[in-house]
């Protein structure tokens, strides 16, 4: 005679300690306190109940996400990349400065800070522009 082996998974709500269907479970209810991550089995009602409970913390909190967090949702595409500039006046008079930096063959990055030296030169090489945006940073 064969032997057989089965499995059976008994689901229960870790909230109530009642017994659950698999088609109550929600999805393993994910937490995080004090940076260690937690899991539990609960019924969709008590889910709720969970996130309702938590509202008024989550509300009152600030997110905090890791740079390897924010990685991987930039790569999944979750989270939309933040530009740093809020004032497109100083961005495009950046990209000016930038353009006419390598008009007159100076060296001057695609990106990050623009030396002074350069700033400098296209002020005084361009006194009819409003340099006001570049100078309120």
């Amino acid at each position: 005679m064969a032997k057989q082996t089965r499995m059976v998974v008994d689901y229960t709500d870790d909230m109530t300690g009642l017994p659950l269907e698999s088609t109550e479970v929600e999805e393993d209810f994910r937490f995080v306190i004090d940076g260690c991550p937690f899991s539990i089995d609960t019924h969709k009602n008590t889910t709720n109940e969970v996130r309702e409970a938590l509202a008024i913390l989550v509300a009152n909190a600030e997110p905090v996400i890791s740079a390897a967090m924010r990685s991987l949702a930039m790569k999944s595409g979750t989270v939309e990349k933040k530009t740093r500039r809020t004032n497109p006046a100083r961005s495009r008079l950046l990209k000016k400065i930038r353009k006419w930096a390598w008009d007159n063959n100076m060296a001057c990055e695609k990106s990050g800070r623009i030396p002074e030296d350069i700033v400098m030169s296209f002020r005084t090489s361009n006194p009819g522009i409003d340099m006001t945006p570049y100078d309120e940073k």
